[in-house]
């Protein structure tokens, strides 16, 4: 029988998030999740605390809470996040830095609150949803990946840090997921060169589009974090779908110029620079 775990969740209130802590409670998981309007995102089964990872003074208070009402807590999630398309000329400094804001400090802001319980417990998991753009880079979608690149960094060393304490980091990354927040989870730099219109354009809309065919539902996600969070030693990495799989594969084993130019003759970079 598995046991019941104190669960938190970050950005429960839509799309993976929601798919997740729903999952989890169906599991008999005590669930919190976190939104920074939670009477809006309210959710059936799921205790939501108002939190906004990106201010500090929001991740400590809610934590507070949730230890004060649950006195324990046994698994974080890190789901918040967001994707910014974008040239890296395109994207301004404040743009980017909320990014990373988001993305990845305010995963390493929630860790750093709920840490210490965690160590003390002497048991735990921290799952971190990342993404196949952790693994290998897509063009225009330079802060993204920098966001998920330094998550992955963050968690292999976090994990090796953490595991003589019974505690197990988890990175789950999933290809494209098609959810019911993919038009606003999807943001474009506010400024636009003339030297990328063409290039960046088609790409673009092909990153969108493949979000709507994808397969890939956000219980596929859910799935996968319940059974990191009922394994008692999950593994570092979980990813989701064959490209989530082959593409890091293929830059593994390919020199590099060849997996540029796959990927250059992939997104027709080349074409369309003409």
């Amino acid at each position: 029988m598995i046991e019941s775990q104190v669960v938190l969740i970050t950005g429960a209130g839509t799309g993976i998030g929601r798919a997740t802590a729903t999952a989890l409670a169906a599991h008999g998981h005590r669930v919190f999740g976190t939104s920074r309007d939670p009477a809006r995102a309210g959710v059936q089964g799921i205790e939501m605390v108002a939190m906004d990872v990106t201010v500090g003074t929001s991740v400590t208070t809610g934590v507070a809470a949730i230890l004060e009402r649950a006195g324990r807590i046994d698994t974080l999630i890190n789901n918040v996040g967001y994707v910014l398309l974008g040239s890296a000329e395109e994207t301004n400094f404040a743009e980017f830095s909320a990014q990373l804001d988001t993305n990845f400090l305010g995963a390493v802001r929630v860790t750093a609150a709920v840490l210490p319980t965690l160590r003390r417990q002497r048991r735990g998991k921290i799952v971190n949803i990342s993404s196949l753009g952790g693994l290998a880079a897509l063009p225009y979608t330079s802060a993204y990946a920098a966001s998920k690149f330094a998550l992955e960094g963050y968690s292999e060393s976090l994990r090796q840090e953490l595991l003589s304490f019974g505690i197990y980091v988890s990175l789950v990354e999933p290809s494209n997921v098609k959810t019911e927040t993919l038009d606003s989870s999807i943001r474009a730099s506010t400024t636009t060169h003339p030297a990328y219109d063409a290039i960046r354009a088609p790409i673009v809309a092909d990153f969108k589009a493949s979000g709507l065919r994808s397969k890939f539902r956000p219980d596929t996600v859910a799935n996968t974090v319940v059974r990191i969070v009922e394994d008692p030693a999950p593994r570092l990495r979980y990813p989701i779908g064959a490209q989530a799989r082959f593409i890091p594969l293929l830059k593994a084993i390919l020199p590099q110029p060849l997996f540029e130019a796959a990927i250059r003759r992939q997104l027709r970079l080349d074409v369309a620079a003409r």
